[in-house]
């Protein structure tokens, strides 16, 4: 069955895009630009992943500063937005948003909107998850480099996927990740804060196929959907 979505934000993890994969980038141009001919409002938040890690690497050894490692963090998101935009061509707001004002001034365009990070103590998890709150969004997915949440470290024997994850275990399930600038990993306590405050529609599936965006469109039972 289809899902009715008119406004959905989608969440791409920084180690799907970036420099080193642009076959990858090529693919979700094209889902995009097929999700966007259907009518739906779409917002793209981009992460900063392994480039902007190892910037972050350098910042924290010079400065010890996790709020300017943040801020290094932030940077590369929005190249990595800012490519993207420039691949979609016509049908993205050509501006990468720095603020939620500048958001609200994008999507009132008929554009697609791609963002990365705007505050530093904010990972780019948290910031699709208000955005998905402040427009009420109808979806948010997150495309991630697994197949959805585990009840344990994926990579350990015997982990298993859950199909549906209520936000409270979910927040055990994570508990042990990092929040340092650039430690943020699969999702964050303060994405799931707004997620269930808000009761947002959300998923959590493997980014490395696209088509797994249209197959939850289309209302298939993939990744993980996060419950009440």
């Amino acid at each position: 069955m289809k899902i009715d979505v008119k406004k959905l934000v989608l969440k791409i993890s920084g180690k799907l895009i970036d420099p080193s994969r642009p076959d990858l980038f090529k693919k979700y141009v094209d889902v995009l630009r097929r999700i966007y001919e259907e009518g739906i409002k779409i917002a793209v938040i981009t992460g900063g992943g392994v480039i902007a890690r190892d910037y972050i690497k350098l910042c924290r050894e010079i400065s010890g500063n996790e709020g300017l490692c943040d801020m290094i963090g932030i940077e590369v998101s929005r190249l990595n937005a800012l490519l993207l935009s420039f691949l979609l061509g016509d049908i993205a707001y050509r501006k990468v948003p720095e603020s939620f004002k500048d958001l609200f001034d994008a999507w009132a365009s008929d554009k697609i909107i791609i963002l990365g990070g705007i505050q530093p103590g904010q990972s780019t998890s948290a910031v699709a998850a208000a955005v998905a709150e402040v427009l009420s969004a109808d979806l948010l997915i997150y495309a991630t480099v697994v197949e959805g949440v585990y009840n344990k470290d994926p990579r350990e024997p015997g982990a298993v996927l859950l199909k549906e994850v209520n936000t409270n275990d979910l927040r055990k399930i994570l508990s042990s990740q990092s929040f340092y600038a650039g430690g943020y990993e699969l999702i964050d306590h303060v994405a799931i804060n707004i997620i269930e405050r808000s009761r947002i529609n959300t998923y959590i599936i493997n980014g490395f196929d696209p088509e797994n965006i249209l197959r939850i469109l289309r209302g298939e039972k993939i990744g993980t959907k996060i419950i009440f």
